[in-house]
């Protein structure tokens, strides 16, 4: 993770919270190497994802704001989007995409949660995505895409 002050309230995180975020990581990479149907969008297999520092900031930093803030958006109440936040993340790329949810008590049912809604999908899918972040808190999911 970076070491900028965007990031440093995030760089110390709960223990369950980083193995929920790494679970989810590993079930994503699995789906991928699978395909999937998005809502009658065909995917093909396709390679793995890297974990990114970066990403993984700005995931945590939304799912915390939507937490302290009590709200459940894409964009946050300052109107910073998934592009901000990834680039005040010191990620250096414009190509993001998002996938939020809350309330989902296991990365499972996230997951599965994620793979119903077609947008969701075809984020988790997306052959052009290298990267990815994944953050999670008090049932607030975040994952950030991303491509340089």
């Amino acid at each position: 993770m970076p070491s900028t002050p965007y990031c440093e309230s995030v760089s110390a995180w709960p223990s369950d919270a980083v193995g929920y975020e790494e679970d989810v990581f590993a079930l994503v990479n699995k789906r991928r190497s699978e395909g999937a149907n998005c809502g009658g969008q065909s995917f093909s297999a396709t390679g793995p994802l890297d974990y990114d520092g970066s990403l993984i900031c700005a995931a945590r930093k939304h799912s915390q704001d939507m937490v302290n803030r009590d709200y459940f958006d894409h964009t946050n109440p300052d109107g910073d989007g998934p592009g901000t936040r990834a680039n005040q993340a010191d990620f250096g790329s414009s190509f993001v995409g998002e996938n939020i949810a809350a309330g989902q008590q296991t990365p499972e049912a996230v997951m599965a949660g994620w793979m119903d809604s077609p947008g969701h999908c075809s984020n988790i899918m997306n052959p052009d995505y290298e990267f990815i972040g994944i953050g999670y808190i008090d049932r607030h999911w975040t994952q950030v895409f991303g491509s340089k």
